[in-house]
């Protein structure tokens, strides 16, 4: 584990407690009375001027360090969790192709199959709900460590079974273990990342989630194809376990809760191996410089799992500002599945394709969701510094910009409309290219295109809510994820009724058009987001001072 130790903050520079009264934080040098002697005390300047020279100026006091990991560390923490991020997405969509085989070999209907599908769905919105806000109160990898030991298991089982029953079961037991990672994901970015460089890096979060839908069919189709629709299972075993066997041994604890921003050891159960290392040489290192700064203590976790707050999840949503946030991304998401969910069935009848054709086609909206996921990324950091800038603040990649006062809102959603009017569009062509009976680019380069209007406000959204609940992200992350599972789990359930209905064009028209009349929301979150937001604040300090309150009284009455 490679960690700056010039980033460790000494005592000097550490922060006063909240027992220090002001008094005690700063002792200004008293001045001479009237009655003292003067002149004595100019004579005595000078003396101690020629002796020493002239007073050295005191440097002001840094802030301590967002993250005293390295940057070679910190990439290589956020690849792990963008490889463990891309597990849940990929697990479903990589089952797509073995539908119609496990029918075959179970003797049931398509339609029965497909409640595994929605099952997986449903299981994908509520996990997160509970290993996000875990995740938040006692570190990421004891959570990281369970939910890929469920997977692991659910997958080893599924590739094993031979009943329906058990099919629907560890369909959802595999979803449990998976779909926490995107919300511990989002929450790890923000535990090592300052906002002047967060939206860089949960873009690619966002590219991996998007991306997945796109490579799993075609690899699904492969599989299936070839080695039968078990080996899909047995990949994920062999992909899971590779994830395992590196994790476990070598990536750090990140959560700010456990180790602040590192310099605090992780509690036994929250060490990987190189860590221990590390932090055993440290105390080695100590023992022969007595006079060093001490190694802070482990923080002491419960000695029982506590109860994630799963309604303070929910709740996050009914904030004005995260609630319209999540308006507008539910209907893009809902767009975008209602563009996925049929092409298979599109290609299949207009072109005549077989499976691994089919999965094919999905690669052009994945190259867009990488080209405008990766581009949003550089934008929201550019538009981050520029909005800093025109505030007479100097962007900080290396401590965390006071928030409060800074319109996070306008840096975030001001480089959106362009993506989003692109988004719109698409939705709006895509029906109507489909009713045309066009050549088989156009179908593909318009979900090129979507996929790069997709890509942008999903991501710049996500990164706003991480930015409004830094301390919280895994729990803001989970309401983010419950949203959009949810919303994908409707469209994919009902899309093919509303086309068989109004057709191609009259249904993906309807659809761009509440994109369309939804897009104000993000405006509003622009214009009144700030406004909301500080009330936000003082509502949540009146409630910590009462109940700051009521525990002084609790221990007054008790002694």
């Amino acid at each position: 584990m490679d960690i700056k130790t010039s980033e460790i903050p000494s005592k000097a520079a550490s922060v006063p407690s909240q027992d220090q009264s002001k008094e005690d934080q700063i002792q200004p040098t008293p001045l001479p009375s009237a009655s003292s002697n003067v002149g004595s005390h100019v004579c005595q300047y000078d003396n101690d001027i020629r002796e020493n020279g002239p007073p050295i100026a005191q440097e002001p006091v840094q802030a301590a360090a967002h993250s005293i990991f390295s940057k070679r560390t910190k990439v290589f923490i956020i690849v792990m969790t963008v490889f463990a991020t891309f597990f849940s997405p990929f697990s479903s969509f990589l089952y797509l192709p073995a539908i119609t085989p496990i029918a075959e070999a179970y003797h049931r209907s398509v339609g029965d199959i497909n409640l595994t599908v929605t099952l997986y769905q449903v299981m994908q919105a509520l996990s997160p709900l509970f290993f996000g806000d875990l995740s938040d109160q006692i570190g990421r990898r004891p959570v990281y460590a369970a939910t890929f030991t469920i997977y692991l298991a659910a997958n080893i089982a599924l590739a094993l079974q031979n009943s329906y029953g058990a099919l629907l079961f560890l369909r959802a037991l595999q979803s449990t273990g998976s779909s926490a990672t995107v919300a511990i994901g989002n929450a790890v970015i923000a535990d090592l990342t300052t906002p002047a460089e967060r939206g860089g890096y949960i873009t690619v979060v966002q590219a991996t989630i998007m991306f997945a839908p796109a490579l799993a069919p075609v690899l699904g189709g492969i599989l299936t194809q070839y080695l039968g629709w078990r080996s899909t299972f047995w990949f994920l075993v062999i992909a899971a376990g590779v994830f395992i066997i590196i994790y476990v041994p070598l990536v750090p604890e990140t959560a700010r809760n456990v180790v602040g921003n590192g310099s605090v050891p992780p509690p036994a159960m929250n060490k990987s191996i190189i860590s221990s290392m590390y932090w055993r040489r440290k105390r080695r290192d100590l023992e022969a410089n007595p006079g060093e700064e001490p190694i802070p203590e482990p923080k002491q976790l419960p000695r029982k799992v506590p109860i994630p707050n799963i309604w303070g999840a929910i709740r996050i949503a009914f904030e004005k500002d995260v609630g319209l946030l999540l308006l507008f991304n539910s209907l893009l998401v809902m767009s975008n599945y209602a563009m996925l969910v049929p092409l298979q069935d599109v290609v299949r009848r207009r072109y005549h394709f077989n499976d691994l054709q089919v999965g094919l086609c999905y690669i052009p909206y994945a190259i867009g969701n990488i080209i405008g996921a990766l581009l949003m990324g550089k934008v929201l950091n550019w538009n981050y510094a520029r909005v800093a800038r025109s505030l007479g603040m100097t962007p900080d990649r290396k401590r965390n910009d006071e928030l409060r006062k800074f319109p996070i809102e306008r840096a975030r959603t001001d480089p959106v409309w362009p993506w989003v009017v692109l988004a719109i569009a698409m939705t709006a062509c895509w029906g109507w290219v489909v009713d045309s009976g066009a050549n088989l680019a156009a179908p593909l380069v318009v979900l090129f295109f979507q996929g790069v209007g997709v890509a942008g406000p999903m991501s710049a959204l996500s990164t706003v809510l991480v930015d409004l609940y830094p301390s919280n992200a895994g729990r803001v992350s989970s309401t983010f994820n419950l949203t959009r599972a949810a919303i994908s789990a409707v469209a994919s359930a009902v899309i093919q009724l509303i086309i068989d209905s109004w057709g191609y064009g009259y249904t993906y028209l309807f659809l761009a058009l509440l994109l369309l009349v939804a897009s104000p929301s993000i405006a509003c979150v622009r214009i009144w987001g700030p406004k909301w937001r500080e009330e936000r604040y003082v509502r949540i300090e009146k409630q910590q001072a009462k109940e700051q309150e009521a525990r002084h009284r609790a221990s007054r009455e008790a002694r």
